[in-house]
């Protein structure tokens, strides 16, 4: 069976100790500790397993993902009868990505560690359902670092990985303040100060009746932004400049990590189940971490006929079917008028 290595123990087990180097973020005084062995890894949870078959819960593990099943029995008995037959890759930096390209993941769980890197020449392994303009906020990234990269891309499989660097997964925190220090905005004068952010291309939480929603927001002076036409590093300017900000709940609302304190979010959401806090608290956190204005209207839910072939392949049938996070929203107009 997989044995589970505490803090404790990698502190104070040199052989323990061995497997990790650490990395320093020097601008905000911010460590990261570095895997620096031979590893097994899938690209899903991205929960490494040694050659001894020990796992580090205390340094791999992100907010909504359960790896219980890593330590049954029958997980292991598989792991053991096929890890001969994993495709290996050598000397690669194990930045990972959300296996579903989610931004909101991609941004604050996985992206903050590659500045911890400290070479100059670096394979990066990311998925290949990451999109284009993810793969090119990278390389703007690593370009203005002055290093030199090529990209490995993960299907969804386990891998062997020798003598490569998997950094660990960061406090939300910590996150938000080296993409906060890394990012620096200029503002524009033609960005509007309070905007609508539209979820017209999604395949759930889109706003049915969003036509009335829109004119009822144009004419109080709200520009609509559908994030899908600008780049990341476009996204996050026009966030910045934002004095007001209104959208359905969704993974565009990370780029209020990069407003000012005080900026007002209105968030418009399903109504989670009991067992969807973590999903329900994730943009009134960050907004009060970044001590920003949050609210929250709460819309009607209505099922959506056909989800995506990418949502379908990674989300149980049942969870699509029966959660309100996978469905899309009817907003009263009345609800919104009295909020703005």
């Amino acid at each position: 069976m997989l044995t589970d290595i505490n803090l404790h123990s990698i502190k104070n087990q040199k052989n323990i100790s061995d497997y990790f180097v650490n990395g320093n973020f020097r601008s905000l005084s911010l460590n990261c500790n570095i895997l620096k062995e031979n590893f097994y890894s899938d690209s899903f949870y991205y929960y490494p397993i040694t050659n001894n078959d020990e796992t580090f819960s205390d340094f791999f593990l992100r907010d909504s993902i359960n790896v219980s099943h890593f330590y049954s029995k029958k997980f292991f008995e598989n792991f053991i009868n096929n890890k001969n037959l994993f495709k290996s890759f050598n000397d690669i930096y194990l930045l990972g990505s959300n296996s579903a390209n989610n931004y909101y993941s991609n941004l604050l769980h996985f992206l903050p560690r590659i500045f911890f890197n400290n070479r100059t020449n670096i394979k990066i392994a990311i998925h290949r359902n990451s999109s284009n303009k993810y793969r090119e906020f990278i390389k703007t990234i690593l370009k203005s670092l002055n290093i030199e990269f090529n990209f490995v891309f993960l299907d969804d499989d386990f891998y062997h990985f020798t003598n490569s660097e998997f950094p660990q997964f960061l406090s939300l925190n910590n996150s938000i303040k080296i993409l906060q220090k890394f990012f620096n905005p200029i503002s524009n004068l033609q960005n509007s100060k309070k905007i609508y952010v539209t979820r017209e291309d999604s395949t759930y939480r889109k706003i049915i009746n969003e036509d009335d929603v829109i004119t009822l927001l144009r004419e109080n002076g709200y520009r609509v932004i559908n994030p899908q036409l600008y780049t990341i590093e476009e996204q996050i300017g026009i966030f910045s400049d934002a004095e007001k900000i209104i959208a359905p709940y969704g993974s565009n609302l990370a780029n209020i990590i990069f407003c000012n304190p005080g900026t007002e979010i209105i968030e418009i959401s399903p109504l989670f189940r009991d067992n969807e806090k973590i999903f329900e608290e994730r943009y009134s956190n960050l907004s009060l971490i970044n001590k920003l204005k949050h609210q929250k209207i709460v819309a009607e839910t209505i099922d959506v006929n056909q989800h995506s072939e990418l949502a379908k392949k990674y989300i149980h049938h049942n969870v699509l079917s029966k959660s309100n996070y996978y469905k899309n929203l009817i907003l009263k107009i009345q609800d919104l008028k009295d909020i703005i």
